[in-house]
Formats: structure tokens, sequence, C-alpha cells
């Protein structure tokens, strides 16, 4: 039966169904920022080196792009509603091994199985939230949907800052639980049973794609620390990286049912497609990651001050979708994605003019640029690599242009953090060549008590303040890698083929 104006009216399931999926989406996404924030007091709790931590997000990013690569066939093969009450309750296991991991190296493992369940609740809950409610009404529910995830986006900085000062880092995980399983009690009853379609997974593609990507990753994280090729195990990885990759590429060509249709490759604007997402995917992340170390270890930021100050972006983020989703439709894409792309390299390059006396208005309006172009750029970017898909070969479109900016990420985060490791030491190395008795300038006034050079102590004040110095620097340059990166990107807009929609006759 119609409601008013002829569309139907909302159930309290079909409202509940949503509401189910949009937690357990907003449940990841609330984990995702707040272990950005975390990170400083995470490192110094394992005692671990830069490089070494990022492998908190680098093993979720894997274990995101592995299961990403997968969640089609799983969905089908299973069922859509098993896949995801096997999610909410493998989300859950994985929240209380993390908080509760004593080594970097359970930390890493009990991250990498949170990537795998977490990477399903995405997807299956927007496809849950759309399917609960009329046809006429799936924009409604994909806003719903959507706000929950923005928000949780938006407030779990802040949250996080004020959770890691308050109680330790081991609560972002904790904390999660109970929504977790609230959730998982009411999509018990409500998630409603989808057909499952017990298609054959081509397993030699999925595996040499997922072995290389991950083996390349193993290979770029380790590298700078045990000198690259000079080392036998960098040899190995780099080995078995390009055969599990080259297996991959060959099912690809020449299989009967590859892992992905061979048919999204002829389209000209997926492949370019392809070259944005894994290279936005590669960079634009990066300042999430960046900043809470920095804020924290160079500038002298509390984790609550750094959550304050990363809420900016969040609020950036959900103006900018907002304003894209008013403008949509009434111009060229590429326009829109020309400005997301223009003001982010603008946001990257303003940080990489910082000093290690940072202010807070300087962090917060970069910030927000940064997440004021999230929308300009993922919208049209999303729009012109996928619109002209059809039928099941969208699926599979969707499936590896997430695929593709998963990989992008986790071969991002790793370069970046091993080049600010790299970095830091040249920085350090050339400023201490000018720390020396002989020269004058260091006998002054000013250096007098705490910076005394014939004190321990003042040796080790100044020892601090050239690590500091060197460390700003080496974040400078990788702010300034980001800015180029994107810059970059620019010229490539052209390759985009845009057909003004024809108007309607009337």
């Amino acid at each position: 039966m119609s409601g008013v104006h002829g569309v139907t009216p909302l159930s309290p399931r079909q409202v509940f169904t949503v509401l189910c999926a949009t937690f357990a989406t907003a449940v990841y996404a609330f984990t995702w920022n707040s272990v950005t924030v975390a990170l400083p007091h995470m490192q110094g709790r394992f005692s671990a080196t830069t490089d070494q931590i990022a492998w908190v997000m680098i093993s979720f990013i894997i274990g995101s792009a592995a299961m990403t690569a997968s969640i089609g066939w799983v969905s089908d093969r299973f069922g859509r509603r098993p896949v995801f009450l096997w999610a909410i309750v493998g989300y859950m296991v994985t929240l209380v091994g993390c908080g509760a991991a004593t080594t970097l190296e359970q930390e890493v493992a009990w991250r990498f199985v949170q990537g795998l369940f977490g990477a399903a609740l995405l997807p299956l809950g927007q496809i849950i939230a759309v399917n609960a409610f009329p046809k006429e009404r799936y924009v409604q529910a994909t806003a719903l949907w959507a706000l929950g995830f923005v928000s949780a986006n938006v407030f779990a900085p802040a949250a996080a800052g004020i959770i890691v000062e308050e109680f330790g880092w081991p609560w972002i995980f904790y904390l999660p639980i109970p929504v977790s399983a609230a959730v998982l009690a009411a999509s018990w009853v409500l998630v409603p049973h989808a057909p499952k379609n017990e298609r054959p997974m081509p397993w030699a593609g999925f595996l040499g794609l997922i072995v290389g990507v991950s083996f390349l990753q193993l290979m770029l994280a380790r590298g700078e620390r045990l000198d690259w090729f000079e080392s036998t195990e960098i040899v190995i990885e780099a080995a078995v990286a390009v055969v599990g990759l080259y297996v991959f590429v060959v099912h690809s060509m020449g299989s009967r049912r590859p892992l992905f249709s061979r048919r999204l490759f002829v389209n000209p604007d997926f492949v370019t497609g392809q070259v944005f997402s894994f290279v936005v995917g590669g960079v634009m992340f990066l300042p999430v990651l960046l900043l809470p170390l920095m804020l924290q270890q160079v500038a002298g930021y509390s984790a609550a001050d750094t959550g304050y100050l990363m809420l900016f972006r969040g609020v950036g983020s959900m103006l900018g979708l907002i304003a894209v989703s008013i403008i949509r439709g009434r111009g060229d894409p590429r326009l829109i994605l020309l400005f997301g792309l223009a003001i982010s390299a603008y946001a990257t390059w303003s940080m990489s003019q910082w000093t290690v006396d940072v202010r807070p208005w300087d962090v917060m309006w970069t910030s927000f640029l940064h997440g004021l172009a999230a929308g300009p750029i993922f919208t049209p970017l999303n729009s012109l690599t996928l619109s002209r898909l059809k039928g099941r070969v969208q699926d599979q479109g969707f499936a590896f242009f997430y695929l593709n900016f998963d990989v992008g990420s986790a071969i991002g985060t790793a370069a970046i953090v091993g080049a600010q490791a790299r970095l830091s030491q040249i920085n350090h190395s050339v400023l201490a060549e000018h720390i020396s008795p002989l020269r004058e300038a260091l006998h002054g006034a000013h250096l007098s008590g705490p910076w005394s050079l014939s004190e321990t102590s003042g040796l080790a004040a100044l020892e601090g303040a050239v690590s500091r110095q060197a460390a700003m620097i080496a974040y400078n340059d990788c702010f300034l890698i980001v800015s180029l990166a994107l810059a970059a990107m620019v010229p490539m807009i052209l390759l985009f083929r845009y057909r003004r929609p024809a108007r309607a006759r009337g």
C-alpha cells in the first residue's frame, strides 16, 4: 500500500535493519580512525620504531585487500546474512585480541585478521541497508548508511584522543565491543536471507594476487632496515612477489574464469581510473598516519589535543560530500576532480613548510582542506571510472577498484614510512656535523647552562633538539612527496572521456 505521494511507507523492521547495517559499518570506521591517534602510545608500549609500528596499519590494509578481492565470491557461496553475522563475530574477537596484545607481533597479527573481517562489513553493510528499503527509497537508505559511516569518521579521532588519555590505548578496541554485540543480536533477528550463487572460485588468480601483494608489501616495509637487495630476505621476498603477481596476470589473461573479467580492461576510463585509484590510495591518507606521530612525538601535543585537531578533517569531509551531492550532475566531473586534487596538494604542500613549533591553527585549516578534498576526489573518480560498466562486470569493477585502492594504501604507507625513517637518519647526520666544540657559535652565552657542551646533560639536550629537527625535516619532505604525487595526477584527468548528458526533450 502506497503512502503520501505514492511513496511506500516504512515499517519499523526496515528502519532498524538499516540502523543495524549502519552501526556495523560505523564500528569499523571508528576503529580505523582511532588507531591512527593511538599509534604513538602503542609505539611506546611495544618499544617499536616508526617503521615497525606502521605495520599496525599495514597489516590491517593487507587483510582488507584480501577480503575485498574475495568478498563477492564468499557472499555468493555462503550467503550474505551468514557472512555478515560471522564478520561481526570475528570483528568482536579481534577487538579483544588487539586490546590484549602484549607484543608488536601479536598486535600486527590481530590487526591482519581484523582487516579480513572488517572489510566485509563495509560492502555488505551498504548492500543490506539499500535492500532494506523499497526501490524508490534507495537514495534515502544510502544517505542514512553514509551518515553513520561519515559521522564515525568525523568524531573518532577526538573520541580516541580522550580515550587514550583517560583509559589507555587498549580501550579504543574494548569500548566498541558492547556496540558490536548489540548490532550482532539485532542483525540476527532483522537481516534477511539472500539467495546463494555457488560459483567456482578462481583460486590460482586469487592466491597469486594476495601472495604477490603481501610479499611486495613486506619487501617495501623491511627494505630500508635490511639494506634492500644486500639482504637475502629482501631478495626472497621480491622473488615471491614477482612470481605471485606473474601467476595473477597469466591467470587473468588466459583462464576461462579469471578473478576479474578481461572486459574490464578494454574500457579506457576504467584503466585510467585504476591508475588514479592506486596513486590516490597510496598518498591521500598518508597525512592521517603521519600527523598523529608528528604532532605527539615532535611537536609535543597530547593524544587528546591531536584528536581534537584531526576532528577538522572529518568536518571537512562531511562538508565536501554534501557539496558534491548538491552539484553532482550539473557539470563536468573532471573539473570537480581537478578541484579536489588541487586543494589537497596545496594543503599537503603547506604542511611541508611547518616547523617543530607548528601552531594548532595550521593543523586545523590544512586538515580541514584535506577532508574537504575527499568528496571532490572520490565521487567524480568513482563516476568516471565505473559509470559505464554494466551487469556483473560492474560488480567486479567495484571490487577491483577498491582492491586497487587498498593495495595502493598499503604500498604507499610502507614506502612513506621507510622514506621518513631514512630521511630522519640523513638529516640527523647532516645536522650533527655542525655540533662541535670547535665552532665558535656554540660557545655563546645562549648555550650555557642546560645547553653546555662541557656537560653531559647539555649534550643530551642538544641531541634531543637535533633529533627533533631531523625528524621534522623528514616529515616536511614526506608531505612534499605527497603533494607532488597529487599534483602529478592533474594532467591525467584529460585521459578520462566525458559526455554531457543529453537534454530531455519536452
